[in-house]
């Protein structure tokens, strides 16, 4: 059989497709609870806890596109590029969760009714580069369009320019994601963020989420297309142990942040810590960013996984990932500021909201329904190729 036919013979609409239109779909019922109710009733976050689940979804997604960066970076420093398949699928997830991050953040800053566009020209006129979040949405407002035309370079084979390009997304997306870290390691009224530790961990989690989501798409692609699982397979390899290392190195980041949280008492600090290890966030902490997210991975990755057990472990550490994220923001802010003034620490409470699960969710559905899109097209101009390849010969 053909590789062509096999890359091409996919159905416009399956199991996935049906899957991820119905997540998209999820967000009508917060959207239409904005509408009616408006934002402050429609979301979980009070003024204690300003930052909620559409915000950590946002670093998520956008996390995701970072990472595969790196990853693409990787491909030509390893000498893999010549797996046009697969960097092809890299990039487009890229740009398909930058696409889900931008929903997300649109909804979280109160979606159409606040006139976001005009919100969005007057955040430049004049610009504030004293501002962290400022340089946050400038650079990924910069990096959509350079990861277009990555892709745009991608298909047309154009060698010459594909790699500057590719670099320069690179550290535009590296840039851009470490200040997101700035924005919560520069408050000091949160001294559980506060510090070098953040911006590091962000693009730490990040090549974890990319070598994650590497090896799903790698998995996938060699059913997909089995004539190229040799040279998938070394691709495999690579992302199998930079996904070890770097768990390795979120364990030792993990250990030694909580033991420096510990020791110093700081209330908020160790406050924040104390509601992760056995307070209100330690079933999220032990069993999805420490079990799953870190030990699983760790013990099946340390020998040479097969590809089921490469494939569960990056859906693992994706896993932890989300939940890490989601308890450093959260944790962060459960300690009140002002109780330095009382005897004891005391806690407020978040719980998220339907309206902000359903626009999470929303987010999910909207880059995966995309990126099959954007896939079904990338199938068929590969099938032509391979094709025209196969005909000359």
């Amino acid at each position: 059989m053909k590789v062509s036919s096999n890359v091409a013979s996919k159905p416009l609409v399956d199991g996935w497709t049906i899957l991820f239109f119905i997540m998209a779909a999820i967000g009508l019922y917060g959207m239409a609870h904005v509408f009616f109710y408006g934002q402050e009733p429609s979301y979980g976050v009070t003024r204690y806890v300003s930052w909620g689940l559409l915000i950590i979804g946002y670093s998520f997604l956008v996390g995701i596109t970072t990472g595969l960066s790196l990853l693409v970076i990787m491909c030509h420093l390893f000498g893999l590029k010549h797996v046009q398949l697969m960097e092809r699928k890299l990039i487009l997830l890229a740009l398909t969760a930058l696409l889900g991050g931008f929903y997300v953040i649109f909804w979280d800053l109160g979606g159409p009714f606040k006139l976001q566009i005009l919100r969005f020209v007057f955040n430049y006129f004049p610009p504030h580069i004293e501002s962290a979040i400022w340089w946050m949405s400038t650079l990924y407002a910069l990096e959509l369009p350079i990861i277009i035309i990555e892709i745009y370079l991608i298909f047309t084979k154009n060698h010459k320019w594909l790699l500057p390009i590719a670099i320069i997304s690179f550290l535009v997306g590296v840039s851009a994601y470490s200040n997101m870290g700035f924005v919560f390691a520069a408050n000091i009224s949160r001294p559980f963020w506060f510090g070098a530790y953040i911006p590091i961990f962000f693009i730490l989690s990040a090549l974890g989420l990319g070598a994650g989501f590497g090896l799903i798409l790698c998995y996938f692609t060699k059913r997909l297309v089995p004539s190229l699982e040799e040279k998938l397979t070394t691709v495999s390899h690579v992302l199998e142990r930079t996904l070890f290392f770097v768990v390795l190195a979120m364990m030792f980041f993990t250990g030694w942040r909580f033991g420096t949280a510990l020791y110093t008492y700081q209330p908020e600090v160790s406050g924040a810590a104390i509601a992760l290890l056995w307070g209100k966030l330690s079933f999220y902490f032990w069993f999805f960013q420490i079990f799953l997210g870190l030990i699983v991975p760790f013990f099946m990755l340390i020998k040479k996984p097969s590809s089921t057990n490469a494939l569960i472990a990056a859906i693992l550490v994706i896993i932890g990932v989300f939940f890490e994220r989601y308890n450093t923001v959260i944790a962060g802010q459960l300690v009140p500021v002002n109780s330095v003034y009382y005897d004891k620490v005391f806690y407020v409470n978040y719980t998220p909201s339907l309206s902000e699960i359903s626009l999470f969710i929303s987010a999910l559905g909207v880059a995966g329904l995309l990126y099959l899109i954007g896939d079904r097209i990338l199938n068929k101009k590969f099938a032509q190729e391979v094709e025209t390849e196969e005909s000359s010969h």
